[in-house]
């Protein structure tokens, strides 16, 4: 089960509501048995535009878009309620040191959360066990009922390849001729001349390590690996001088503030494809949900077109 620390206003449907006549100016739908009031309604749209004003021209479909939701939160609880599935408390309790351990909370910070957010820590309770009663509903209605093949895996892998293949990388080596800080003119040149030299010798033929060993060893430059760099890592004037260079080619001299550098291309990638054995049962997870999600809405289509439903607004 997905758990997460969010606070989505799920209104919690009380059948002594109704009988509220000072506090209910109406009802705006009959559901089988219970009703929904437009004060529950006004409620709901009041949490989700969260104390923000929306344009005119919108807030007629939103509320019937919160309506509509409220029907089918009122479809599940029935349908719960008929299939006896119920959820007790040291699942909520289970749940809520879940999300406390995600987000690094105590009890204490949990419910100052809340609070910041203008719900009640007992609401976030309630919601957190209608979010459960809908999981276990899903899971017994729907989810039993999905099945993933071999085949769709294969077809989404092979149609979503890019989603599977890693970042594509340069891996360099540098030779550094680093210039001292208030170097003279003089003292550049020669640093200048001392890059030149060791770039001729690379250009020649001689290998890039044995090189800047030789270097190192007067302590007259230094370097090594720089490891790999993803697009756009590299600053400007690198990425100038390595761009087309094939592996194993050295780079023009590039002259920085810090120093002159020498760069030699040791491995490029286009980015490997992950093996579809390392990544089958995540598509499979990926495929099952979406496969769960497409029939929990033709069954809760099913559950509408079963009810008595009667919209009075």
């Amino acid at each position: 089960m997905k758990r997460h620390f969010h606070t989505i206003a799920i209104l919690l449907l009380l059948p002594g509501l109704a009988m509220a006549t000072t506090a209910v100016s109406r009802i705006a739908a009959v559901v089988n048995s219970e009703i929904i009031t437009t004060r529950q309604l006004d409620q709901e749209v009041s949490e989700r535009v969260k104390g923000g004003n929306i344009p005119a021209s919108q807030a007629s479909a939103l509320r019937q878009q919160v309506l509509s939701d409220l029907i089918e939160k009122t479809l599940l609880m029935q349908k719960a309620d008929e299939l006896r599935i119920k959820v007790a408390e040291d699942e909520i309790e289970e749940a809520i040191n879940e999300v406390q351990k995600q987000n690094k909370l105590t009890r204490e910070q949990l419910i100052e959360a809340l609070q910041s957010e203008g719900m009640g820590y007992e609401k976030y309770r309630e919601n957190l066990r209608q979010q459960i009663l809908r999981y276990k509903l899903v899971g017994r209605e729907v989810q039993a009922r999905v099945e993933v093949t071999n085949r769709e895996i294969r077809d989404y892998f092979r149609e979503n390849i890019g989603k599977y293949r890693d970042e594509p990388f340069l891996r360099l080596s540098r030779i550094t001729f680093p210039i001292p800080a208030k170097a003279t003119t003089v003292q550049i040149e020669a640093i200048r001349g001392k890059a030149e030299a060791a770039l001729n010798r690379l250009r020649q033929g001689e290998e890039f390590y044995p090189v800047l060993l030789s270097l190192t060893a007067d302590q007259s430059a230094e370097g090594g690996d720089m490891g790999t760099f993803a697009e756009g890592e590299l600053t400007s004037a690198f990425e100038k001088a390595v761009r087309n260079l094939k592996e194993g080619e050295i780079s023009s001299m590039v002259e920085t503030p810090a120093g002159f550098h020498i760069l030699q291309v040791n491995e490029i990638s286009a980015g490997k494809v992950r093996q579809f054995d390392s990544v089958k049962e995540e598509i499979r997870r990926i495929l099952r949900e979406q496969k769960t999600e497409e029939r929990f809405k033709e069954w809760s289509q099913g559950l509408r077109k079963e009810a008595y439903i009667d919209i009075r607004l």
